[in-house]
């Protein structure tokens, strides 16, 4: 049960730190819903699937860029659930998310997000 409460109270730090600052947003193309489908932290790298079996719940993390510049990024786990939100902006594969005046970076290839914070990652795939 404790390695459960840590595992989800990592998760909940990343999603915390990782949302972050912005612009006006970005291409109509890289505008969408993006799922978490990894995340690294402490050295420690996991999967959606080993996160939501280690922590012996669902966990799902939604980053949704719209195409008027504004996110939501979205983490639901344990029957609750937490919500921020903010402006973006890509420049070619640079991404901004800016949320109550932080910024995190990231980068682009193809339908794959992948934010980047203190050394800690989230990798994001469209769709």
């Amino acid at each position: 049960m404790k390695k459960r409460v840590i595992t989800l109270f990592l998760a909940l730090a990343m999603v915390v730190s990782l949302a972050a600052c912005g612009g006006n947003g970005g291409g109509s193309d890289v505008a969408g819903t993006y799922n978490l489908t990894e995340m690294n932290a402490g050295g420690i790298a996991m999967n959606i699937e080993e996160l939501s079996a280690t922590a012996g719940v669902e966990v799902k993390i939604v980053l949704d860029l719209k195409s008027d510049g504004n996110f939501s990024l979205d983490m639901s786990a344990l029957d609750a659930s937490q919500s921020l939100s903010g402006t973006w902006t890509a420049d070619g594969d640079k991404l901004s998310l800016t949320s109550d005046g932080v910024t995190t970076n990231g980068t682009i290839t193809g339908t794959t997000i992948v934010l980047e914070e203190n050394g800690q990652t989230m990798t994001f795939e469209k769709g």
